[in-house]
């Protein structure tokens, strides 16, 4: 493949199975399971491919996307596949064309620099985007989605070392005192504009999923975010 590549095909086994003789194999690849009609879509990325359309296609909850659009680039690598899946779900989000099946799995892992991070963040992604944009898959333009509140303080978004560090402290803090009787306070300081409002929405996030986690203390219980700003 030269350059960025789309391909939309069905998302079914008859479609999966003529991977075998694509450049997709074994290569780093960002794909949209998408269902126009119903306005759902979910969006990942993988070096195996067919095998892992395999195993969506086996999801019950994936049942109803009957699209994979999927997206190659010659120099793809997985730094730069993570990051660009990563950016496609805080834009999504913002855009507010399609509901994302995906869960928070994209929170746990750190922000970091590789080879030419800036242009897949940049020009390459720009370029993907006008090509949804064209698709009719999204509306907006980038400019416009990064001045939103939805995007600023997205849950998907990418966290510092020293973010992801704070995080994980404050669910650890949760999990300790949720059982018991003493009140407990836990409390978060910082300049503004150093990203607290960011590592809430993502804290929080990830304590709604660990209300569904057999092995967490926090399974079940009732939570809310109380955000508390001067008119």
């Amino acid at each position: 493949m030269e350059g960025l590549e789309l391909s939309s095909l069905s998302f079914n086994k008859a479609s999966i199975n003529q991977f075998k003789g694509m450049d997709y194999n074994n290569f780093p690849i960002v794909y949209i399971l998408h269902n126009k009609g119903k306005k759902s879509a979910y969006i990942g990325q993988s070096v195996q491919i067919k095998n892992r359309m395999k195993a969506h296609l086996k999801d019950p909850k994936k049942k109803d996307l009957d699209r994979v659009l999927l997206i190659g680039h010659e120099m793809f690598n997985q730094s730069a596949t993570y990051n660009i899946e990563t950016n496609l779900i805080n834009y999504f989000i913002a855009d507010n064309k399609y509901k994302l099946k995906n869960i928070s799995q994209t929170t746990q892992a750190v922000t970091h620099n590789y080879y030419e991070k800036y242009r897949y963040d940049n020009n390459i992604f720009n370029e993907l985007w006008e090509k949804l944009r064209a698709d009719e898959l999204v509306d907006s333009t980038i400019e416009y989605l990064q001045n939103k509140d939805v995007f600023k303080l997205s849950p998907y978004k990418e966290l510092s070392e020293s973010q992801v560090e704070l995080k994980e402290e404050i669910l650890k803090f949760c999990e300790k005192h949720v059982n018991t009787d003493k009140r407990a306070v836990f409390i978060v300081k910082g300049d503004a504009g150093t990203g607290k409002s960011v590592v809430l929405s993502s804290t929080f996030n990830a304590i709604q999923d660990l209300t569904k986690e057999d092995s967490s203390s926090l399974k079940g219980t009732t939570n809310y975010l109380l955000v508390n700003h001067n008119k």
